[in-house]
């Protein structure tokens, strides 16, 4: 999905640019970029000699700058928007209108009615793909709500179709549900959003007041009835409108925004069925909504597995945190008959910790198992067992391998460089990365060196004339975890410890790791180490990996393109963390970059002062949430766990 620029017409189309504009509500300066660049013009002080007042359309105030004797500049959000679009996350498109005239944007044409056909969009596209027949009858005559109108206007259009055909019989839907129209004897009323373009299919006439739904009626086939003037592809999709990229807001061409919602519908369809969260934290819950809201709504959130079944409406799922999923929620599903998976933060997830309160821009969900825990074959397993993996799909878990080594990213994004430091030329360089070690993956999945000691002195005793690096989990650094080596026990088996330094500059200089189950033994291995792993980490047993824990062999080789693709590509589903919108791994790759660019080098990204205040909060709260979720069947918390 690479950014295009604009068609070439536009540039034609584009009228001067306004000496200047001026805010009238929030929305607008929320907006601000977005109508800049699509006017070319800035924004100014109010009483800059002949400033155009924007305003947003449906929220008045276009009276008093009138009256000021200025010209008014009118935004609204454009006939096509993702699922996912807000003022607040960026518009994909918008309509300009000044002084009544459409301000810029490209004809519609032939080209355009085809895309929309094929790709099947309309207006915010939050509804479900497809029909089901026994919600809509087929040969019905069907109102088609406006999705962008109020109930008010929706039930005036209702009233209207009625009253100019008493003897026909009429089912009303849209693709925002039924609009608060109420139905009647001749009146059969569709509540939740349906699909307009197979509605409009199944009808016999389609009844509509916009130009958007004479469109998609129209081009979908169907008889249309129009109530209103403007009826035609270019009335809805012509002049005045502006298109840009979801994420960024900058300005791109129409097709490949239409590509992009497109891509976002599909991301928001596959949550296609109703949600139930449980043993989610607070903090973590605006991500989680991004990822889990679908055409049912919401996720509803629980925190004990009684109240998520209680909760759980019919064809429902239960997603459950890993580590905050109670003993019995398995079972209490198992008999409801409800779909469980376990959801944890992905690969590539944030700058700064978890631990600090940092939330996760990936994450996976897993209805087999969970990566980390060997007991039982998780979907990642499977995946890396059973999956084919074709040539484009390795030669983009390539590129985006080679993409994460230019810009040195990780898991976390924190540390400090050391390019100063003296390191030794004449001797192997073996890193030893510690671990949290009440972790599932070291208390399940490393059955023989099972602590940060016993690592450490397997480390030493394999490797007597290296030049030993140790490197404290940055939880466990921060206070947060179990696992802390006295230093100067670390001490008598390392030759350096190396808290606080980026584990890209250390792999960077190292020639080897060394590891229980540690995710830098992954990230070791994408930049070309050679890695022994001491337990059995998801990476390892395909014939990469020195594997030195029993039965770890998965009967299967790949070559590491290909454990990228199913660990980067097909397993996690990603968020950009600003807009806040499901996004690809490259796009996440850029934030993600431009966030720990943009932060000064800091050990764990954390202030002296937040520092303390986490450790404080740890040391005072965790004790009572461990009790809490005892109490809700969560076995064995992790005692450094976030505290509610």
């Amino acid at each position: 999905m690479s950014v295009e620029p604009l068609p070439s017409v536009e540039a034609f189309m584009r009228p001067s640019p306004p000496p200047s504009l001026f805010s009238t509500s929030p929305t607008i300066r929320t907006l601000r970029a977005q109508i800049e660049a699509a006017t070319d013009s800035r924004f100014a002080h109010p009483f800059a000699s002949g400033a155009v007042a924007v305003v947003w359309d449906g929220h008045g105030g276009a009276g008093a700058p009138r009256r000021l004797g200025r010209r008014v500049l009118r935004v609204s959000p454009g006939p096509l928007l993702s699922p996912y679009d807000t003022p607040a996350t960026g518009l994909a498109c918008l309509r300009l209108t000044l002084e009544g005239s459409p301000h810029g944007g490209v004809p519609a044409d032939a080209a355009l009615a085809s895309r929309l056909r094929t790709l099947r969009l309309h207006g915010r596209n939050r509804f479900p793909g497809g029909l089901d027949g026994d919600a809509m009858p087929a040969g019905a005559n069907l109102i088609l709500l406006d999705g962008a109108a109020t109930p008010t206007r929706n039930r005036a259009f209702v009233a209207d179709v009625l009253a100019r055909n008493p003897r026909t019989d009429f089912v009303a839907a849209g693709p925002e549900g039924g609009m608060g129209v109420a139905p009647t004897g001749r009146l059969r009323v569709l509540p939740g959003p349906i699909d307009p373009w197979a509605a409009c299919a199944a009808a016999a006439r389609v009844f509509v007041a916009d130009a958007q739904s004479a469109c998609t009626a129209r081009l979908s086939g169907a008889e249309v009835v129009e109530s209103g003037s403007l009826t035609g592809i270019e009335d809805a999709y012509g002049a005045g409108l502006h298109w840009f990229d979801p994420w960024t807001r900058a300005p791109i061409g129409r097709d490949d925004c239409l590509d992009r919602i497109a891509w976002l519908r599909a991301r928001f369809r596959d949550n296609d069925r109703p949600t139930v969260l449980v043993g989610i934290s607070r903090w973590k819950r605006p991500g989680l909504d991004a990822f889990t809201t679908g055409p049912y709504g919401p996720p509803v959130h629980a925190m004990g597995a009684e109240e998520a079944i209680r909760l759980a409406p019919p064809g429902a799922r239960v997603l459950a945190w890993a580590t905050r999923m109670p003993e019995h929620l398995e079972a209490l599903c198992a008999e409801a008959g409800l779909p469980l998976s376990r959801v944890e933060d992905g690969f590539l997830r944030s700058v700064g910790l978890g631990a600090s309160l940092r939330p996760g821009a990936s994450i996976v969900v897993d209805d087999c198992g969970i990566y980390y825990d060997p007991r039982r074959d998780s979907r990642l397993a499977r995946i890396l067992k059973t999956a084919e993996f074709p040539p484009d799909l390795v030669a983009r878990a390539n590129a985006l391998r080679r993409l994460v080594i230019a810009r040195r990213l990780t898991k976390y994004n924190v540390g400090l460089s050391d390019e100063a430091g003296a390191w030794p030329t004449d001797r192997r360089i073996v890193l030893v990365p510690g671990q949290v070690e009440d972790d599932a993956s070291v208390r399940h999945g490393s059955p023989v060196v099972r602590s940060n000691r016993a690592l450490l002195a397997a480390a030493r005793a394999r490797n007597p004339d290296a030049f030993l690096l140790y490197k404290p989990h940055p939880d466990v650094e921060a206070g947060f975890r179990p696992g802390k080596i006295p230093e100067a026990e670390a001490l008598t088996l390392a030759d350096r410890i190396v808290g606080g330094l980026s584990i890209v500059d250390l792999l960077d200089r190292a020639h080897h790791v060394e590891t229980m189950t540690s995710l830098a033994g992954f990230e070791a291995l994408i930049r070309g180490l050679t890695v022994a792993v001491h337990g059995r980490p998801f990476y390892s047993g395909w014939g990469l990996t020195e594997d030195l824990a029993p039965n770890a062999d998965r009967g299967r080789r790949l070559a590491l393109d290909e454990i990228v693709a199913g660990t980067l590509l097909l397993y996690p589903l990603y968020l950009d963390p600003v807009a806040m919108k499901p996004c690809t791994a490259e796009q996440l790759l850029d934030r993600l970059a431009q966030e720990r660019d943009a932060a000064a080098p800091s050990a764990l990204a954390l202030s002296r002062r937040t520092l303390l205040a986490m450790r404080a909060r740890y040391a005072v709260l965790n004790p009572i949430v461990r009790a809490l979720r005892a109490r809700r069947g969560i076995a064995r918390p992790p005692k450094g766990d976030v505290p509610e």
